[in-house]
C-alpha cells in the first residue's frame, strides 16, 4: 500500500497524444487527452483505496504492474495489514503529478484513519509516496513506490 518513486516534474507533459500532424479528416482517432489522462491515473488510485477499504486483494493486485518487484510480498503484507486493522477512513491528494508517454510520476498524499482489530484508539497517520506508473494494456499500474521523506 505505501510506494516508492521519486518524480522530476509537476506538469503534465505535452507528449500525452498529439494529434499527428496533416490529418484532419473527422474519422481519424482523436488522442486522449491530458485531462482524461489524469483521470485514468486517478481511477487507479481510487481503485487502490477502495480496494483497501473492502479488502479485495484482487482488485488491490490488479493496480500493479507484472514488473512490480515483490509483487507476492505486496500481496501478504496487505493481507496481513487488513488482519491486523480496519480502515475507517483513507484519502489522497496529488501533490504532484507528470504523465509522459506510456510512464507516469505522481508524488501521492494519503491520509490514513485505522482502528487495530484488537482494540484501541483509531490512528491517523499521513504518508507521501512517490509512485511510478506505467501503461499496460492501456491502463495504469503501478511499478514502483518510494517514501517521499
Amino acid at each position: 500500500f505505501f510506494w516508492q518513486k521519486p518524480s522530476s516534474s509537476n506538469t503534465l507533459s505535452e507528449e500525452i497524444g498529439s494529434p499527428s500532424a496533416g490529418i484532419s479528416s473527422p474519422q481519424s482517432q482523436s488522442p486522449i487527452s491530458k485531462k482524461e489522462e489524469a483521470e485514468r491515473v486517478r481511477s487507479l488510485f481510487e481503485n487502490i483505496r477502495q480496494a483497501n477499504l473492502k479488502k479485495n486483494i484482487g482488485l488491490f493486485m490488479s493496480c500493479y504492474s507484472r514488473d512490480f518487484e515483490d509483487k507476492e510480498g505486496k500481496r501478504l503484507a496487505a493481507l496481513e495489514t487488513w488482519e491486523n486493522l480496519n480502515y475507517l477512513d483513507l484519502s489522497y491528494h496529488f501533490k504532484k503529478q507528470t504523465i509522459t508517454g506510456d510512464t507516469a510520476d505522481v508524488r501521492v498524499e494519503w491520509v490514513i484513519r485505522t482502528s487495530p482489530k484488537a482494540g484501541g484508539q483509531p490512528q491517523d497517520t499521513r504518508t507521501v509516496l512517490n509512485v511510478t506508473l506505467s501503461r499496460e494494456e492501456g491502463n495504469w499500474k503501478i511499478k514502483v513506490i518510494k517514501s517521499a521523506s
